[in-house]
């Protein structure tokens, strides 16, 4: 992370940088082995950093996150999972997240409309407007935006909003997901010029990335080349960590099961070091919970239990 883009960063969230280490700002040579070996199908992220990182940034920590889903794809589980029951259907969710801070919010990837909804799905069923201007209203509030990777139900809130020119400035990506998002959009819907995402808050880094109090970017190609997770670590001392899209469900993860969709092109063996990863955080660190974008039943179980707070502020 440069200087200049924390700069940019702490002024819309009102942090100080006076207080930042330069040491943050790169990666050193053990980041570097971390990355080139995550490229060879190892991925094997230092959480102790991580965790560090996570209070690098001076500020409150969250309170709490929130989640919604602003639609529901119905897909056979043959597609979902490799080796999956073709008469079994899965629910995944399209969902964004909403950071809760005492004096604020930060969101973590922003939906989709009804017209990218269309292009996943071919039809306008299964598409909650409702929930759709909630989240709206929520990327309107929000002191920040962050972008997971470059894929339509993640940033075509952002792109397709009739208030992009108010949201872009304050929307971060990756330089690898805002190339992306203009070299090859992923759908027609979210086809954007260099131009405007020049007018985001683009960041280069090696592998670790801290965004803010308690929230820490690492880079996850597998999905896409541009994937990254997310370190989350709330005020009550409760940690996560966000797998965005690595599996489509939980199932993926627990059961080593990658997708099968023929219209997906991903890297098999990264993705199965990251089960692997996550598998063994699982195992052995009881206080982190994994969140998965697009699991429905988790969606539903996390909000039942108030894992997950199921509105937004």
């Amino acid at each position: 992370m440069n200087r200049k883009d924390f700069i940019k960063i702490s002024s819309i969230l009102g942090l100080s940088s006076t207080s930042i280490p330069n040491a943050i700002f790169g990666g050193d040579s053990e980041d570097r082995e971390f990355y080139a070996s995550k490229n060879n199908g190892i991925f094997n992220p230092d959480l102790y950093r991580i965790r560090q990182l996570s209070t690098a940034i001076p500020g409150e920590l969250p309170k709490q996150i929130n989640v919604l889903k602003v639609a529901d794809a119905l897909r056979k589980a043959s597609i979902v999972l490799k080796g999956g029951d073709p008469h079994r259907i899965i629910t995944l969710a399209r969902t964004a997240y909403q950071i809760q801070y005492p004096k604020g919010s930060i969101m973590l990837d922003s939906g989709m409309d009804l017209e990218t909804h269309r292009e996943f799905t071919g039809e306008d069923k299964y598409f909650y407007n409702d929930n759709f201007q909630e989240v709206n209203k929520a990327l309107l509030k929000a002191n920040m935006i962050i972008f997971s990777h470059y894929h339509a139900d993640h940033v075509a809130g952002v792109v397709r909003s009739p208030h992009f020119d108010t949201l872009a400035p304050k929307t971060w990506a990756s330089k690898s997901t805002a190339d992306m998002m203009y070299l090859s959009p992923h759908k027609p819907s979210v086809n954007i010029s260099q131009e405007n995402v020049n007018k985001f808050i683009i960041g280069d880094f090696a592998n670790y990335y801290p965004l803010a109090p308690g929230i820490v970017a690492f880079k996850a190609p597998g999905h896409t080349p541009d994937s990254k997770m997310f370190y989350l670590r709330l005020q009550n001392g409760k940690e996560f960590i966000h797998s965005i899209d690595s599996g489509w469900t939980m199932e993926n993860i627990r059961n080593h099961q990658l997708k099968n969709a023929p219209w997906v092109i991903e890297n098999a063996d990264q993705l199965i070091a990251q089960y692997d990863w996550l598998n063994r955080l699982m195992e052995s660190e009881k206080n982190i919970t994994i969140l998965c974008s697009h699991d429905n039943e988790q969606y539903e179980e996390f909000r039942r239990k108030k894992i997950l707070g199921s509105s937004f502020v």
